[in-house]
């Protein structure tokens, strides 16, 4: 491989990986519709390309998620694949599907119960599975300014580093998420804390922001930034990993 040919490809991954690296903990709250009306509402973001000189890099993102909601009942369901490949590495391979029900209780409370399963190869954790359930707590809302907490209980099994570590958990999973509206502008923050039950120094602190900008009615452009700690985490994998990613978003 020459110098040029190995340059451009290394600067197309570094364009590229903002759009794909994802951290172990996925923030649902981002991938919520804010709307209150029945129906049916959802988002598609994809992206392709191969490039071929002395190596061919392929990469492929792809998120569908679609919201329904009929009176108190609310049905949440998210898929999402990303893939990175340069020769014979890989650069980004992971994925998640995750299913959410909710349900209005009353005007502050919200019961959730939510599956996932989950993957992500470069951070060496071969399959996660959750199952978890919890309620969910209304501080503020209005028009321009929404703020919630959860406290839910969560299972865990996962598989890491080639099956050479196998674990199940029993896990927390609380969250405080906000969302600022402004004309054009919308910002929200989700930060997590999920410590094992039985053992609070075993845990993960996530934090996950995201600035949306209009820029038609079905065209946005997002700017995020994601950062996961996490206590124990394989051999060969810092406890610190963050993301600074941005792209276009369309939505239906």
């Amino acid at each position: 491989m020459n110098q040029r040919s190995g340059r451009n490809n290394y600067l197309i991954l570094i364009f590229l990986f903002p759009f794909f690296i994802t951290s172990q903990v996925i923030n649902i709250e981002s991938k919520r519709f804010l709307n209150d009306t029945n129906g049916f509402v959802g988002r598609t973001d994809l992206n392709f390309n191969v490039t071929q000189n002395t190596q061919q890099v392929i990469s492929l993102g792809i998120n569908v998620h679609m919201q329904y909601q009929h009176n108190k009942h609310r049905f949440l369901a998210i898929s999402d694949l990303a893939f990175i490949k340069a020769a014979q590495t890989n650069f980004v391979n992971n994925g998640y599907q995750h299913l959410r029900y909710s349900y209005k209780v009353g005007n502050r409370i919200t019961w959730e119960n939510f599956l996932q399963a989950q993957y992500n190869v470069v951070l060496k954790l071969d399959r996660r599975y959750l199952a978890g359930a919890g309620p969910r707590f209304k501080i503020f809302k209005k028009k321009n300014f929404r703020l919630y907490t959860a406290a839910l209980y969560m299972y865990e099994y996962q598989v890491q580093d080639n099956e050479r570590i196998v674990q199940y958990n029993h896990r927390m999973s609380s969250y405080v998420t906000f969302n600022v509206n402004f004309n054009k502008l919308d910002f929200s923050n989700t930060t997590f804390y999920q410590p094992l039950l039985n053992n609070f120094s075993n845990y993960r602190i996530a934090s996950d922001s995201n600035l949306d900008i209009v820029l038609t009615g079905h065209f946005n452009f997002r700017v995020g930034f994601n950062l996961l700690y996490d206590t124990h985490q394989p051999p060969g994998i810092p406890a610190l990993v963050y993301t600074l990613k941005n792209g276009l978003s369309f939505k239906f």
